[in-house]
């Protein structure tokens, strides 16, 4: 069924009918006739004080959206055989509005995902307006919820998933370093599963890595649109406008952030008030609390500040070699074959994920503590536990070397302190024993502080950076007359324990057929009972591959249990 054909059932379900003439017979205005056909439909503002139109009860509208426009002018046609004139139009979605705010309910409206507890919705977004409902027991494909959500003009409808789910088919369509993989996967299935914070996808790589193409792939597994990449925002307020009509933010092809735009993306990421002015007004203002998942790409090093640093998964993108480039016909044509099966599998994911989450005990946290258990509970369905959490402390470890290398301040206190273990001083003396450290190209740069106040909020923000790789900068608790920064050494961060060859060690192939370049007769023991079994998870199948290997150099036995998991 049309969208028209629902708009005409819903309307021809009211009684009475929509007159042209009132009581007395006279002509109503267009205005009148328009607010009545509006208030057919179930009106109702969110706690933003938004309103929105319920068309059916699984089509909402914001009110001042083109889309409902449309549907007012081509209602008034059909009733009248003539046009609405944009005066009137403007006055009837004001007052279609006024009552929606004040005698609507308050409904909360989602984009694309909806998650409790207990479920995960996701809006398909097609022409049937489906739902895809995740819970413990699976999923399924329903025609309603009973949850709002909003389809945004540009998104485009997620693949009907089908058939046994394989993620391990995804890695041919992403130009990344094997080890990345369990990062993006993670990325995916914290954004497909509304777990906040969301950590931010960074891909980085020379011209012709495959950055636009790889960003493209990865959002049409969970918020495809018809304009999936982004140009750089000028402004804060231009990423808020595009955070606010979609679920993923793309933007393509950055080069550098200014501190307005990363402590921005920060907020996305973790949560935090924006103040933004309401575009048909010069006096209101709103504070919207907004978290969305965010993909960035470019050539440069983007995560320079350390805080943006914390909150991002870095991906560098390797070159393509000429002989593996392929058309861009067949990579998408190949891709959207592909594409319902590896959405499958990313949807058993967040059922293995709600299953097992409350589970999950992680002795030493990272600083985005919630996206690591949420990703080792849905880890169990498809690698071996902990894949994500040394992939993430690695890649935070070299994301944390990298924000104190491109701070001019970060890289003069390491060489301050490189034949030192203590050093005491005021901010005055600090300084300049920085600026000598540096040297002139260093100080004469826009990033260096010209002020005791600028040094200050610099090293604030390397603190935690530096206190990670040894260095402790503490200032006397009464005032700032000193710092006192000491070199000390940092225990490494105690990643989780992986099996030995000496013990018994337990893998699942999760009982798929797949594609693997490891096969049973890298290990003896297996192969007695399985000689052809080939493991569909290459991070199985790397980790299967090593125990092996450790086996056979040092003669010891290694025991797979399939039933494990």
């Amino acid at each position: 069924m049309s969208l028209d054909d629902k708009l005409d059932a819903t309307v021809n379900k009211q009684k009475p009918k929509i007159k042209l003439t009132d009581n007395d017979d006279k002509k109503k205005s267009q205005s009148t006739v328009l607010i009545e056909i509006g208030k057919q439909f179930k009106l109702f503002h969110d706690d933003n004080k938004d309103a929105y139109a319920e068309i059916t009860g699984n089509v909402v509208y914001p009110l001042r959206s083109k889309d409902i426009k449309e549907l007012l002018g081509h209602e008034f046609f059909k009733l009248t055989g003539k046009g609405c004139n944009t005066n009137a139009a403007s006055d009837a979605i004001n007052t279609l509005e006024a009552i929606a705010k004040h005698q609507g309910e308050k409904h909360p409206v989602y984009i694309r995902i909806f998650h409790d507890t207990k479920r995960i919705l996701i809006d398909v977004c097609d022409q049937e307006r489906r739902v895809i409902t995740v819970d413990t027991n699976g999923w399924r494909v329903d025609k309603g919820s009973g949850v709002k959500f909003v389809c945004k003009r540009g998104m485009t409808a997620l693949p009907t998933p089908g058939g046994n789910g394989d993620m391990s088919l995804l890695d041919k369509y992403l130009n990344i370093n094997s080890d990345d993989l369990p990062l993006i996967i993670g990325w995916v299935l914290c954004a497909l599963g509304g777990v906040k914070p969301y950590p931010i996808l960074i891909l980085q790589g020379e011209q012709g890595s495959g950055k636009s193409t790889t960003s493209r792939v990865i959002r049409a597994l969970v918020d495809p649109s018809s304009t999936p990449l982004r140009s750089p925002p000028r402004e804060p307020k231009d990423l808020l406008v595009s955070a606010m009509n979609t679920h993923v933010v793309t933007l393509d092809n950055l080069s550098g952030l200014s501190p307005e735009i990363s402590d921005c993306l920060c907020r996305l990421s973790t949560g935090g008030g924006h103040d933004v002015r309401q575009l048909y007004s010069d006096t209101d203002q709103i504070l919207i609390d907004i978290q969305k998942p965010v993909i960035i790409n470019g050539i440069d090093d983007i995560a320079t500040r350390p805080d943006l640093a914390e909150r991002a998964l870095i991906i560098n993108l390797p070159e393509i070699k000429p002989d593996n480039r392929r058309s861009e016909s067949e990579f998408w044509r190949d891709f959207d074959k592909d594409r319902a099966a590896i959405f499958a599998g990313l949807l058993d994911c967040l059922v293995s994920g709600l299953a097992h989450r409350d589970s999950i005990d992680l002795k030493e946290k990272p600083r985005m503590a919630d996206v690591a258990v949420w990703v080792t509970a849905c880890e169990k369905s498809y690698q071996p536990q902990h894949t994500f959490i040394d992939a993430h402390t690695k890649n935070q470890l070299e994301a944390i070397e990298l924000g104190i290398e491109a701070s001019p301040i970060g890289t003069a206190i390491t060489g301050l302190m490189a034949d030192k273990v203590e050093w005491t001083g005021t901010p005055t003396q600090l300084l300049r024993e920085l600026e000598t450290v540096a040297g002139i190209s260093q100080t004469k740069s826009r990033a260096w502080p010209q002020s005791t106040k600028g040094l200050r909020n610099s090293i604030k923000r390397l603190m935690p950076s530096l206190r990670k790789i040894g260095i402790f900068i503490s200032q006397n608790p009464s005032g700032d007359r000193f710092y006192k920064i000491t070199k000390g050494t940092v225990q490494p961060p105690k990643l989780p324990e992986t099996p030995k060859p000496t013990a018994r060690a337990a893998f699942s192939t999760g009982g798929y057929q797949a594609d693997s370049d490891i096969r049973a007769d890298n290990c003896p023991e297996w192969a007695d009972s399985n000689p052809n079994r080939r493991i569909a998870n290459p991070a199985t199948a790397r980790v299967l591959a090593d125990m092996a290997d450790k086996a056979v150099k040092n003669d010891l036995p290694i025991f797979v249990d399939e039933g494990e998991i």
